[in-house]
């Protein structure tokens, strides 16, 4: 039985090759759609889920920041029960790739400075060396094992051996770990104490400066609400500072939740997981519906079909069979099919998304597709099998039913519903587009483009004034300075500053930029008032340039020229800078203020159209301080527009996915036309007779289907007005979201409807009436 009714059902199929190529179409490709987007949330929800302990480590945040004091994590152990381990960490990303050399070998890495509990906290597999000894030492460094094979050629029998630093300091090796997982957001290829950076940047060791991340491990009975009331108050209890609030966020949500609000989880990545989560959805359910309402329309006009069957015997269960055997064969046809183009899409979606995703089917692909298989299946043969088979087969035969007026509205309801759904998606992908055309095109306040970027190492250190001075002799060479900041994202940011008219019980905290003579200049940043540092006035290394918001926030009305305190010590403010953004738009511009001191980042201005000469110039510039070394640089604009590399990819990702949802839609509603077409061929015949044109029949068909597209649009506009104007909220700037927008959507549905239905309709209006008349 099972055997006839699968060759039954292949034979429906292969009958109507129309219907099948189209049902198949839509909903592989939105199945494929739905898989892809399935995986990259499936890639986006594991990181920083490996680590064992998981759910006991926290990262300390210092009034919903993640930078804090570096005394914090050891007073947070010493001070507060139910700690086990504690490491303060100044990040990989804080820092430029250093040279590590062994012997005549050079090579570039990527590594921070960590406690000495640090490998107690995160399980990084060592496999040289003891978690209990490895980071004791200050003058101790750990490898990766991918950068021990290229410095030593082994990582075996490497403990205890020398390697130079930078240049200028070396270190002995302590352990080994394995490469760190693609899977942890912190990314490193080695690994020095803290303690030994606390030497060479001394300001970490005070409570008013904020920059370091602080990790806890949690013994596992404490509770973390109770914890959270502990320690709170700390900062009050060991600086006096009441303004500031510790709690401590888990871990493993930080990737996702990267921004934090009265210590609660909110936005970040997990936006844009949601917003997948949703658009996968969106497509999915427009892939069903059109089945479902193909497989529905196409099964009403099988009613003689059914009448036959059950003169000759077949009863409901047999019926009820058949039906269902056909829709799940088709919705297996089209999963295969989906698999298939998802695999061979693959490559392409992960050069989109920047990400290493490969299809395992893995228990969850597996579970997930026979989901989509039975439910897709099920729902869409439910009508046929349940609704069409209990009916008398004389009254089928004698034609006495017709299609009741509840399957009407509700193919119609399936059809409002999903070109409402289709509708919201293009005006978010409008939305998204502007969005971000409005992050690369806003003046950040200084001139971003062709700074290049190098860091002082080697032989630079120490005659980086001489070093500029020859850079700036080169042809293509603008101008240079140097600086500690990285101009994007936090670097050293503190309070502690005190003026005249300062509210007492106020904290300001201040982003300190520590730059050399000509800096605001190669920067081509803009002076409101007084004046940049400059030689001509003698020294100026007590001297403050403030921003624009600086000034503001400090209530100072003509700050030029007024004497501040900083850490006690009196500072001048020469002048006002333009304000500029130093983080993504996602905030609003914070206090900073610029001080004279020379950095490890030296930025030079090059000039347009002359680049790669310039930088080959740079390069044997380099090359005479650091023979031997790797010269590298990169551009500040590349840094800058990595900021937004998420809404970037958002970006492309939403339009190829709407643009999906939009075919798919339109294959449905190709299908049903054409099935509205057949159904209707005694009308149009008739009508055509007594004399109705071609452009009458066409009216006539497509206004049903106009009609059910101004239904959407009435539904979909306000919805996606208000769902975008939710999502801009996590923008300090942002776009405003003009009628343009829903007008362009709104015409761009109706004519690709039109489009969509004219083939079918004039093609209908076309045909021969004696033919049409004859098969009735």
């Amino acid at each position: 039985m099972f055997r006839t009714n699968l060759k039954i059902a292949w034979r429906n199929l292969v009958k109507d090759k129309q219907f099948t190529f189209i049902n198949v179409l839509g909903l592989s490709a939105g199945l494929a759609c739905s898989l892809l987007i399935f995986l990259w949330v499936k890639d986006e929800l594991s990181y920083d889920k490996f680590f064992a302990n998981e759910d006991r480590i926290y990262k300390l945040m210092e009034n919903n920041s993640e930078e804090s004091s570096g005394l914090l994590s050891d007073a947070v152990k010493q001070q507060i029960p139910g700690v086990k381990y504690a490491a303060a960490v100044a990040p990989s990303n804080w820092f430029p790739q250093y040279t590590l050399s062994v012997g005549d070998k050079n090579i570039k890495a990527n590594g921070q400075y960590t406690g000495k509990d640090y490998f107690h906290i995160f399980s990084f597999k060592l496999i040289e060396g003891k978690k209990n000894g490895v980071l004791e030492n200050k003058n101790s460094i750990v490898l990766s094992d991918e950068l021990a094979k290229k410095l030593f050629g082994s990582t075996e029998n490497i403990i205890g051996k020398p390697v130079r630093f930078d240049q200028a300091t070396t270190f002995y090796v302590s352990g080994v770990f394995e490469k760190v997982p693609k899977h942890s957001s912190q990314q490193f290829d080695f690994v020095l104490s803290f303690e030994y950076f606390k030497i060479i940047k001394d300001w970490v060791t005070r409570w008013e400066n904020k920059g370091p991340h602080n990790y806890i491990l949690l013994d596992q009975k404490t509770d973390i609400k109770a914890f959270n009331k502990k320690v709170s108050n700390i900062i009050a209890v060991n600086f006096g500072d009441t303004t500031s609030k510790v709690s401590a966020a888990r871990f493993s949500d930080l990737y996702l939740h990267n921004n934090y609000g009265n210590n609660a989880k909110s936005a970040g990545r997990i936006e844009y997981v949601r917003l997948f989560s949703i658009l996968a959805i969106f497509i999915l359910v427009i892939a069903c519906i059109n089945f479902m309402n193909l497989s529905t329309a196409k099964a009403s006009g099988r009613l003689k079909e059914i009448g036959i069957k059950k003169v000759i015997g077949a009863d409901r269960k047999q019926l009820i069979f058949q039906f269902l055997s056909e829709s799940l064969l088709l919705t297996l046809l089209a999963t295969v099919l989906a698999a298939a183009i998802a695999i061979l899409l693959l490559p392409a979606f992960n050069q989109i998304t920047g990400k290493q995703i490969i299809l395992n089917f893995d228990t969850t692909i597996i579970v997930y597709l026979i989901v989509i298989i039975l439910g897709t299946g099920l729902l869409a043969g439910s009508y046929p099998a349940l609704y069409l088979s209990k009916f008398n087969p004389l009254s089928v035969l004698k034609g006495k039913l017709h299609t009741s007026a509840a399957e009407v509205l509700s193919r119609k309801g399936l059809v409002v519903f999903q070109f409402t759904l289709s509708t919201i998606l293009i005006v978010a992908v409008m939305v998204i587009y502007q969005q971000i055309q409005l992050i690369q095109n806003t003046d950040a306040g200084y001139n971003k483009n062709n700074i290049l970027r190098l860091s002082v190492e080697g032989n630079i250190r120490g005659k980086e004034k001489e070093f500029i001075a020859e850079l700036k002799n080169i042809p293509g060479v603008v101008n240079a300075s140097s600086t500690l900041h990285k101009m994007i994202g936090h670097g050293y940011s503190h309070y502690g500053m005190n003026w005249p008219g300062k509210d007492p019980s106020s904290e300001l905290i201040f982003e300190a930029f520590e730059v050399d003579y000509d800096f605001i200049e190669t920067m081509g940043m803009q002076i409101k008032e007084g004046r940049s540092f400059s030689r001509s006035f003698g020294a100026d290394s007590t001297k403050i340039v403030l921003n624009e918001t600086a000034a503001k926030m400090m209530g100072l009305k003509d700050p030029v020229g007024k004497n501040i305190l900083k850490f006690g010590n009196k500072m001048q403010i020469i002048g006002v800078v333009k304000d500029f953004h130093f983080e993504s738009l996602h905030e609003p511009i914070k206090p900073c203020y610029l001080s004279l001191l020379p950095g490890n980042t030296i930025v030079a201005r090059v000039q347009v159209n002359n680049e790669r000469q310039t930088i080959a110039a740079i390069g044997r510039l380099y090359e005479n301080y650091n023979p031997g070394l790797p010269f590298t640089f990169n551009f500040l604009e590349e840094a800058y527009q990595k900021q937004y590399e998420s809404e970037t990819r958002v970006s492309a990702l939403s339009k190829y996915f709407a643009g999906l949802a939009i075919v798919i839609s339109c294959l449905g509603l190709f299908g049903l036309a054409a099935f509205t077409a057949q159904k209707r061929r005694k009308e149009i015949a008739v009508r055509k007779v007594i004399g109705a044109s071609v452009i009458n029949i066409t009216t006539m068909l497509s206004k049903d289907f106009l009609k059910l597209i101004f239904i959407s649009l009435t539904l979909a506009l306000p919805a996606a007005g208000w769902l975008m104007s939710n999502w801009l909220q996590s923008y300090a700037y942002r776009i405003r979201i003009t009628p343009y927008i829903f007008v362009i959507t709104g015409l761009s549905i109706i004519l690709i409807t039109l489009f969509t239905i004219s083939f079918q309709a004039i093609k209908a209006a076309m045909a021969n009436p004696v033919k049409s008349l004859k098969t009735e």
